[in-house]
């Protein structure tokens, strides 16, 4: 391997190298080189080996410290002592004398007459609001009330269609309604016709539909 750097560095490189290809390396390539005569630069090899291990720092014993987490009592916090005031020499106040406060005056105001009633502040409920319910809707249909809308297939995947017959779910739908629409709603139709769509052949569709209807819708069919 090619290096710069003086030939030490070189031999420092190329010892590190095999060095790092298993430890048996650096030995068999130091005898190959004297088995073909090359003696100067196995001896160099051999002295800058010497002189790589000799550099390496050594680590010393260490013991293994456990780190734990610290432990700290809990401090207890105590009020601090009441000192006395200093009222002149060397004397405190009397601790027994006592504290008179202050008096509250209990005459009525004079804008109000003693025999006048309190007036309330608010209106009572009334009982007979209960038995009435005030309406939070309008009373009429919605907009969209009385649509049904089927689908051959969910949105955004394919309707298969037989090249012969046509498509799947028409095909479908037409033997359904021949076959029950004399005792079934249409609801019940369109279930037929969904589960006989989707285990038909081996590629799969599944139909689908939007009921907008209040009550069940039957066709005449006599």
């Amino acid at each position: 391997r090619a290096g710069s750097g003086s030939r030490r560095d070189q031999a420092r490189q190329l010892i590190t190298d095999l060095e790092t290809r298993g430890s048996q390396a650096l030995p068999l390539f130091i005898s190959c080189l004297e088995d073909t005569g090359q003696d100067m630069l196995a001896s160099f090899l051999r002295t800058n080996r010497q002189a790589v291990q000799l550099s390496k720092p050594t680590l010393e014993n260490l013991t293994p410290v456990v780190l734990r987490p610290e432990i700290r009592k809990p401090e207890v916090l105590r009020p601090e002592t009441p000192r006395p005031v200093d009222i002149g020499s060397g004397g405190f106040g009397d601790v027994d004398q006592k504290d008179h406060g202050f008096e509250v005056a209990s005459t009525p105001p004079e804008d109000v007459s003693s025999g006048s009633n309190p007036e309330p502040d608010a209106t009572p409920f009334q009982d007979d609001l209960r038995t009435f319910d005030q309406l939070d809707a309008v009373s009429s249909l919605p907009t969209p009330s009385d649509i049904f809308v089927s689908y051959s297939t969910f949105p955004g995947f394919v309707s298969l269609r037989d090249p012969k017959s046509g498509s799947w779910y028409v095909e479908t739908l037409d033997d359904i309604f021949e076959q029950w629409a004399h005792s079934e709603d249409l609801q019940s139709l369109l279930l037929r016709v969904a589960n006989a769509v989707s285990v038909k052949g081996i590629y799969k569709q599944m139909p689908g539909c939007f009921n907008f209807l209040r009550k069940k819708l039957f066709f005449k069919t006599s």
